[in-house]
């Protein structure tokens, strides 16, 4: 639903209608697919904006608003979550120090400490109110950049590993860091259009420049949910949306907006809900063994939302389809009882035997199948006798 536009407001639009929106642009059989994504290559990633934070209180204002932990001698750049006061997620966000960067050096022109924020593009003007909203005193600016001043890019290399320990942050002045949300996701780099030519070159090194496609088809065979389609506003806890095994929420700090109900979680509560990737194939046919993404799929997608049911007679729902190109997406699952990890005492219900469907708009039906990347399933811990949370 959209509201009536003002004079200088952007206009309102609902969050259901925006991931419709977003969703539909691969879900009909005749729709050409993307081609698979470049085994090196580097993205420009549109739907991303970037909000500016600079001052002496910088540091302790993300700090107390953020769930990593975030210091004045933080150098290297990270992934972390806004909440709300009832510990739902806000936003997803990577947060950049930009002190040594060129950028820094041109328009902050001192050497106080100052952060980029990247997040989802339909959030950027919400989450500035947030921020000035928490700001009171703090002794910082804050600015939401204008569209173009600097450009999002993903880059990876599937030959190389980037770490923590061997990725170089702001090198050669340039604004970079890992992306460490899963193995393999490479690097995020912020580059300026006016030095575009030499910075894009740099940056690149062997890679292609690809499709915003091909990063979001590698996202989803990671399993790695982004932004307000994904990780919808005062949806979801950050758990359900796999925030704390990607790197994003730091246990051990101190206070923070929505700390209370994601500690309680963490400590005391059952995840039993996550995020995973998903594969689409006809129904009626065998489960395939692999999750690889098929350029040649002729798949309709399911609507946002819309549930996932075990295929038996009862058709129990299971989980909920999120979003997805061609044969392969993401989905909210009930780990239980589609994959075989464990998260509570009551052990999981699944078997290989089992199969799942999905209905797209036209009604028709699809097998799906959800698996569990090993970085996931490395981070799930044994189940304890808890209260069931999520």
């Amino acid at each position: 639903m959209l509201a009536a536009h003002l004079p200088g407001r952007t206009p309102y639009i609902c969050a259901r209608c925006l991931r419709l929106s977003r969703l539909r642009h691969y879900s009909t059989q005749n729709t050409k697919l993307p081609p698979p994504p470049p085994a090196s290559g580097a993205a420009k990633l549109t739907n991303r904006r970037l909000i500016s934070l600079h001052g002496q209180d910088a540091p302790k204002f993300l700090q107390g608003i953020v769930t990593a932990n975030v210091t004045p001698g933080t150098r290297s750049g990270l992934f972390t979550a806004f909440l709300n006061a009832q510990g739902r997620v806000l936003s997803d966000t990577f947060i950049y120090p930009t002190l040594g960067s060129q950028w820094h050096q041109e328009i902050n022109k001192d050497d106080e400490q100052g952060y980029l924020v990247e997040v989802d593009s339909t959030q950027a003007e919400t989450l500035t109110k947030h921020l000035k909203r928490h700001k009171l005193r703090s002794k910082f600016k804050l600015r939401l950049l204008e569209e173009g001043e600097l450009d999002v890019w993903s880059v990876w290399k599937e030959d190389e590993r980037w770490t923590a320990h061997t990725a170089e942050d702001n090198a050669g002045g340039i604004i970079m860091m890992t992306d460490r949300r899963a193995p393999g996701m490479g690097q995020r780099a912020l580059l300026s259009p006016s030095n575009f030519s030499s910075d894009l070159k740099g940056v690149l090194d062997q890679a292609q420049e690809a499709l915003f496609d091909a990063y979001t088809i590698r996202r989803y065979l990671k399993g790695v949910p982004e932004g307000q389609v994904e990780i919808p506003r005062d949806d979801s806890l950050p758990m359900n949306c796999d925030i704390d095994i990607m790197g994003g929420i730091d246990f051990r700090k101190g206070c923070y907006v929505g700390q209370e109900l994601t500690i309680r979680t963490y400590h005391t509560g059952v995840v039993r809900r996550r995020i995973l990737p998903v594969v689409l194939y006809e129904h009626g046919k065998q489960p395939p063994e692999r999750l690889e993404y098929d350029p040649e799929a002729s798949v309709a997608l399911p609507a946002y939302d819309v549930d996932i049911r075990r295929d038996d007679e009862r058709q129990r729902a299971t989980g909920k389809f999120i979003a997805g190109i061609g044969n392969v997406g993401l989905a909210m699952c009930r780990v239980e009882q589609m994959s075989h990890l464990v998260v509570s005492g009551e052990g999981s219900s699944f078997s290989y035997a089992d199969t799942f469907f999905v209905k797209a708009e036209d009604g028709q039906k699809y097998g799906i199948k959800a698996f569990v990347p090993d970085w996931i399933r490395g981070h799930i811990r044994e189940p304890k006798i808890q209260k069931r949370v999520g």
